[in-house]
This record gives C-alpha cells, structure tokens and sequence, in this order.
C-alpha cells in the first residue's frame, strides 16, 4: 500500500470518529459502490464539507478534483495532495485534469464529482453537467448517485467556521452505466441523458429521506 494511502486512511479514521460524536454522522447504501474496479461517485454539492463526508462514508480510497487556487505551495497543499487531491481548472475545458481523471478511473481507482459544477446555496439539486458522462463514457466506469445531508447546515457555503451539533448523512444509490454503444449526434444526445438520469437519482434520495 502507497504510504499516502496509510496517511489517507489515518485521517479517514480520525474524521469519521470526530464526525460520529459531532454530526451525529451516517452513512446509507454502502453495498452499492463496488469492491474493486474503477467507479465515480457523483453527488449533490452543498458545503466545503462534502468531500471530507464521502470520503469518510465510501468504503474506498477517493480521489477529488479541488480547484487550482488550493494547489498554492505550503502545508495545505501538501495535505489535500495527500488525500488524493489534484488540480482543476474552472471556467474552462481543463484537459489536463480530465485525462489524469480518466487514467485514475481505468487504473480502478474511485473517483468523486459533483455533476452540479459548484455548491447549491439553496441546498435544491441543480441541473448537471456533462463531464460525469464524458468521464464513464471513455473510462467505462459505473457511477453511483450520492446524496449529502446537512453539510449546508454544519458549513452553509459563505461560512468561515463549522457549526457544531448539526446531523449530517450520505446515502448512495444503485450505479448507473453509461451506453457506449452510441455514437456521433446520438452520443451528444446520451452525454445529456445520463447527466438528467443521475441528477434524478439523487433528486429521489432526497426525496426518499424527506
């Protein structure tokens, strides 16, 4: 094992038991992220707080995209790098992050993404964007739906400090495939398709918790 992963799995430790006794933290349907191969997991993004969550909910080692400001030299840095955590260009197509993203899938590794693009302020599930098609359609990959509660509440997305006592939870759903079988206009037309099906899959998580 990488000793980044040791490093990983000691914070992961030490998070979950800090979230247990102060989010009163849970996690729901595990059993559907696969035990081995590549894999992305998309959620709803609400908070700052929301890849620390998944990544103490999934049972697997995930990776993140984090935006390029973060990646300024010096101990954060070093600490994100850590947790798997590599570089994204927002406001353009950054090919670089997309082909490390699909070599880190075809090698097996998990892979967050929020299909949003950016943190909901009103906590609603917005629509999605096409790069978790483009990524499960070129690496072939499942992507499991994940649904974050309550980290709007524990951080909403303009706060400077975590509000404490809030309850927190993640709940997965079954994975969703992507048809590769598509191609010219009918592939354009299935990119969107799959973005909707996942954005509704977490849309009837929500629903489902109400």
């Amino acid at each position: 094992m990488k000793k980044s992963y040791n490093f990983y799995l000691f914070c992961r430790f030490i998070l979950s038991v800090l979230l247990k006794m102060v989010f009163f933290f849970r996690t729901t349907g595990r059993e559907y992220i696969p035990k081995q191969g590549g894999c992305i997991i998309a959620s709803n993004h609400l908070s700052f707080l929301d890849p620390i969550v998944l990544s103490v909910a999934s049972p697997r080692i995930l990776s993140f995209m984090a935006k390029q400001e973060l990646f300024r030299p010096g101990l954060f840095m070093k600490l994100i790098t850590a947790l798997n955590a590599f570089p994204l260009q927002r406001g353009r197509a950054d090919l670089k992050a997309m082909r490390m993203a699909i070599e880190k899938l075809k090698n097996g590794e998990t892979l967050i993404i929020f299909p949003e693009g950016t943190r909901s302020e009103s906590g609603i599930v917005q629509e999605g964007q096409m790069g978790v098609s483009m990524l499960a359609a070129k690496a072939r990959v499942p992507v499991i739906p994940a649904l974050i509660i309550g980290t709007d509440k524990a951080m909403p997305v303009h706060a400077k400090k975590v509000s404490l006592f809030k309850p927190v939870s993640v709940h997965f759903a079954a994975p969703l495939l992507f048809d590769t079988a598509k191609k010219g206009d009918e592939l354009k037309a299935e990119y969107q398709r799959f973005s909707n099906a996942v954005i509704q899959s977490i849309k009837e998580l929500r629903d489902s918790k109400k």
